[in-house]
């Protein structure tokens, strides 16, 4: 933006080529053409040091008061270009004047000159006119000298003042149209790549949103199985017999179990009124049951030990101790994903897994059938 601010700035200096240029102006690109065309010949001043001599610029006469010295070289030169001097044009007329290689050397320098003095592009009111310059003139109009004896007359403050009205005025709108719509263009740029982002982050906080939603009524659907099956079972218990009959029953269904458990090693015991019965477990199958029930740990098998008070209900949690996490963590998706829940529980994010709620199981047709999920996470 910078680089074409100043591009702006120096181009707004210039003056079209196609524009007609000031009088002033006009004598001044006419000297430069013939100071040039000396210097091409081997016997002008370089620039720098007419510069130094003239700092406001310089005409065709005050050159020949410098060459007058050269004689026939200076006199071709400036006979020519004061031929020139007297008619108007613009910087492609001055242009024609020359050959290529000498305008190379004067457009730079006439260019610098129009920026070092922008009011020469305006034409200024007349100036004080002599009898010799109103002879020069191309018409020789002896009304304008005339004039100009009447405008000398008058004092400087009488003189009228009149606006500054830029010539290059229909460029300064158009390099100020350019900057205004190169910042509109930035600016949707910008906006444009902040929507996207705006756009990428609502649609991740969705999809963590649907994820949490999912795990919720996952566990929620667990919870109000777990709930049904008690209020069933208690129902069903409160229409038994009591006391000396209940014994009895409990007995002949100890008796049964143990018999069953001599010959199928996946039926677990029944424990006694108050007792605590802890069972070592290992996976459950595709019906959520767990496939092999111990009382006693079984390195290789069991993952989960399940606690129960009256042998039908009971809560289970991972072992914990290192040699299962290591076993378990081999295949997580197979030993875990049916008895547990968590987030990203299928990818290992360590080598610890620490139970934060104790799953539920109950025991259904001879086989401990998981009910409500552990819900774990990765440690370490």
């Amino acid at each position: 933006m910078a680089a074409i601010i100043c591009l702006a700035t120096s181009a707004l200096a210039q003056i079209s080529e196609n524009q007609t240029l000031s009088t002033s102006l006009w004598k001044q690109g006419i000297a430069r053409c013939a100071h040039y065309t000396a210097y091409a010949k081997g016997f002008a001043k370089r620039s720098d040091e007419m510069l130094r001599r003239f700092p406001q610029g310089y005409t065709l006469d005050d050159l020949n008061e410098v060459y007058d010295n050269q004689g026939a070289k200076w006199e071709k030169i400036y006979d020519e270009f004061k031929q020139e001097e007297g008619k108007s044009g613009s910087i492609a007329d001055l242009k024609e004047l020359v050959t290529p290689q000498i305008w190379k050397l004067v457009e730079p320098d006439f260019n610098a000159f129009i920026t070092d003095h922008p009011d020469m592009a305006q034409e200024a009111p007349a100036p004080e006119a002599t009898d010799g310059e109103a002879q020069e003139g191309e018409q020789g109009d002896k009304a304008q000298a005339n004039e100009g004896e009447a405008n000398a007359a008058k004092p400087a403050s009488s003189l009228p003042s009149l606006p500054a009205c830029p010539a290059n005025l229909p460029l300064w709108l158009s390099i100020i149209g350019l900057l205004l719509g190169l910042w509109a263009l930035l600016n949707s740029l910008s906006n444009r790549g902040k929507i996207k982002e705006m756009r990428r982050n609502f649609a991740r906080e969705i999809d963590r949103t649907n994820a949490n939603l999912q795990e919720f009524s996952t566990d929620a659907a667990d919870q109000m199985r777990a709930l049904s099956i008690r209020l069933t079972g208690k129902a069903v218990r409160m229409q038994e017999p009591v006391a000396d009959d209940l014994a009895a029953i409990n007995d002949d269904v100890q008796v049964a179990d143990e018999e069953t458990a001599a010959t199928d090693g996946d039926v677990a015991p029944i424990a006694a009124d108050d007792e605590v019965l802890n069972l070592f477990m290992s996976k459950p199958d595709d019906n959520d049951d767990f496939t092999r029930v111990s009382d006693t740990l079984e390195p290789g098998n069991s993952i989960f030990v399940l606690t129960t008070l009256d042998g039908q209900h009971g809560t289970f949690e991972v072992i914990d101790k290192p040699e299962v996490h290591q076993f378990a963590l081999m295949m997580p998706a197979e030993n875990l994903m049916r008895a547990c829940s968590g987030n990203a529980i299928q990818i290992p994010s360590g080598n610890r897994i620490v139970t934060d709620r104790a799953g539920e199981a109950e025991y259904v047709d001879g086989r401990w059938h998981v009910v409500v999920k552990a819900i774990i996470h990765y440690e370490g």
